[in-house]
């Protein structure tokens, strides 16, 4: 334990409906906390689309357990925050190391930048952002011509990068970037089991006592939940429903309500929009097994919680999490095409204990290995490392402010 180490976190929005990357700073300041690092965060008020967080913002908050400033976010395109940037050129001599979140976006970019002129040891973790699939899909362009000019020098010059897994460092160093690599998953899984009080049952399931297939993540092309649904389809079985937990694009979401009413089975699948919470510690607790079939996923947060809650999960080898699963049993991976996800779908189905069994094997495994406790370690050594190497001119921690 040690509370001489003073850590800011920087990220556009730390939003649950943001998903993944907002999920992995509230466990970075969690598991950092408890070893008594002083860690505190900066992000904007944003809140998805054009919604904004009801917080105080030019201010530290208590958000979620966490120590929070924010600011007011003024554009919708890349987050931007004028008083953000004044107040992290003012303030981040006042840190020992700043860690960001993200890439083509405003506010990682303005705490990198003010970390290099204050001379301050930077990491950024980029969640996905140099991903192969990512580059080539959104975008395109305009990010190749970002990350040469913007975010390529910043990641060059940064003490570390963070990748969450090997397959995400490894999609990464395609680019032919030159970075200083830090392969560090992050820990999920809390060692307190959740009380039967905090589990928040929804209505429109309460009732359904068929087996529930669940997709619990952000509804975007990447995440293919189109495969999902023509899996689902051909499985025939009546005794099974899609449960759908996730926000997206309206207009996608519409698409995809079509297409299961054109495959026959929109009676079958229940969309419950963004789940968070005590809702959703409920909604893994009923689930039968959880469905990932990205295309791309770095990490796979959704997979670590339902693998937490004792859940088989069947992903693809595009996710990062993909070695984790298949090492430890813990479900399956596919290649991602309708024919293996149904044919996967339908034999976890029809094997309850090897589904079981597989479950235990996950809940083991994450307990094990995606722990906070166990992150949180690896984290301040890394961070301590780091500035044991950069006690240099270049990256001389300043005196706590």
């Amino acid at each position: 334990m040690s509370s001489s180490l003073r850590v800011l976190h920087v990220i556009s929005s730390m939003s649950p409906s943001r998903g993944g990357p907002s999920v992995t700073v509230h466990n970075m300041l969690k598991a950092l906390g408890r070893r008594g690092v002083s860690v505190e965060a900066v992000a904007t008020n944003d809140d998805g689309g054009a919604a904004r967080l009801d917080v105080p913002v030019d201010r530290f908050t208590e958000f979620d357990g966490q120590r929070v400033r924010f600011f007011p976010r003024q554009t919708l395109k890349y987050a931007f925050s004028a008083p953000m940037r004044t107040w992290l050129r003012a303030n981040i001599g006042g840190y020992d190391i700043v860690h960001t979140h993200e890439l083509f976006t405003f506010a990682p970019l303005a705490a990198a930048r003010a970390a290099r002129a204050a001379r301050i040891a930077y990491l950024m973790t980029p969640h996905g952002a140099l991903d192969t699939w990512g580059m080539r899909n959104s975008s395109r362009v305009v990010k190749a011509l970002s990350r040469r000019l913007v975010e390529g020098p910043l990641l060059a010059r940064a003490a570390a990068v963070n990748f969450m897994t090997v397959l995400e460092q490894s999609r990464a160093a395609r680019l032919g970037m030159s970075l200083r690599p830090l392969v560090l998953p992050v820990g999920i899984v809390d060692a307190a089991e959740p009380q039967a009080s905090a589990l928040q049952p929804i209505p429109a399931l309460q009732r359904d006592a068929r087996r529930k297939l669940l997709f619990l993540a952000r509804i975007h092309p990447i995440k293919c939940p189109d495969v999902l649904l023509r899996a689902f389809a051909a499985l025939g079985d009546r005794n099974t429903v899609l449960v759908i937990a996730g926000d997206g694009d309206p207009a996608l979401i519409a698409e995809l309500r079509r297409l299961a009413n054109d495959l026959g089975v929109g009676d079958r699948v229940t969309w419950l929009g963004f789940v968070s919470g005590a809702s959703k510690r409920w909604l893994l607790s009923q689930a039968t097994l959880l469905a990932l079939p990205s295309a791309s996923e770095n990490y796979g947060i959704a997979a670590v919680e339902a693998m937490q809650a004792a859940l088989p999960v069947i992903v693809t080898a595009g996710c990062g999490l993909a070695d984790f699963v298949r090492s430890h049993g813990a479900g399956f991976v596919t290649d991602g095409s309708v024919a293996a996800l149904r044919s996967t779908l339908a034999t976890l189905l029809a094997n309850p204990e090897l589904a079981r069994a597989m479950g235990e094997a996950a809940r083991r495994a994450v307990r094990r290995e995606l722990s906070l406790e166990t992150f949180g370690e690896r984290l301040e050594s890394a961070y301590r490392r780091i500035l044991e190497r950069e006690a240099s001119p270049v990256y001389a921690p300043s005196p706590a402010g």
